[in-house]
């Protein structure tokens, strides 16, 4: 079966999920999830992304991230690989670590980056892990309270889609986060599978430029 096509620009906004070969868990320690982390953060400047939300869960991670060069496929394998010689050394391990190359929805940033932000952060909860996002460590959700996350850098950018004012923009962020997500929102962000999200002239726009994606 033929590699799909990866749509890459300057500037393109991305659901980025990693899974572990037949769903087994790629983190068995905190140690592991460090590692991780320290290799996004070094991901960040040598391949020139912007982190906007990420979380690492036992067998899988949800990145949502800008491109600032066409570099998504360079910069997910290098990030992979890299963390798949660490595991196998460490655990004694050999093959692949994660299940195939990394699915990757592009994003129409101005109608769903709100809602990509609060399913990332809100995926501890929803698989029942914590009760609620800042009892989970291991996602951005934190940098956005304490406004500072060494992947993410300072969220108050980010924030500014909620209010110009930092102290209103935290609180409705927050707010935001409380509400009841749709079932349908939630399915259209779960969906695992390379392609689109955006509305019809978003998605038509694209597919001519690559080309029929």
């Amino acid at each position: 079966m033929p590699t799909p096509l990866r749509i890459a620009y300057p500037g393109a906004v991305y659901h980025v999920i990693s899974r572990g070969n037949d769903r087994t868990d790629i983190f068995r320690d905190d140690a592991d999830r460090k590692c991780y982390l320290d290799l996004l953060c070094g991901a960040v400047s040598a391949y020139k992304l912007k982190i906007y939300a990420y979380v690492l869960m036992s067998n899988h991670v949800h990145l949502f991230l800008k491109t600032l060069l066409p570099n998504i496929s360079e910069a997910m394998y290098r990030i992979n690989l890299d963390y798949t010689v660490y595991f196998n050394h460490k655990h004694g391990k050999t093959g692949h670590l994660f299940e195939t190359r990394f699915k990757g929805k592009i994003v129409q940033e101005d109608r769903y980056f709100l809602s990509l932000l609060r399913y990332i952060h809100l995926n501890p909860v929803k698989a029942g892990i914590v009760s609620s996002p800042e009892k989970y460590e291991w996602s951005s959700h934190r940098g956005y309270l304490s406004g500072s996350d060494r992947i993410i850098g300072n969220p108050t950018g980010t924030l500014m889609f909620f209010s110009e004012n930092p102290f209103s923009a935290k609180n409705a962020y927050m707010d935001f986060l409380g509400q009841t997500v749709p079932e349908k929102e939630w399915e259209m962000l779960d969906r695992e599978r390379n392609g689109i999200l955006g509305d019809l002239q978003f998605r038509q726009s694209l597919k001519k430029a690559a080309g029929a994606f």
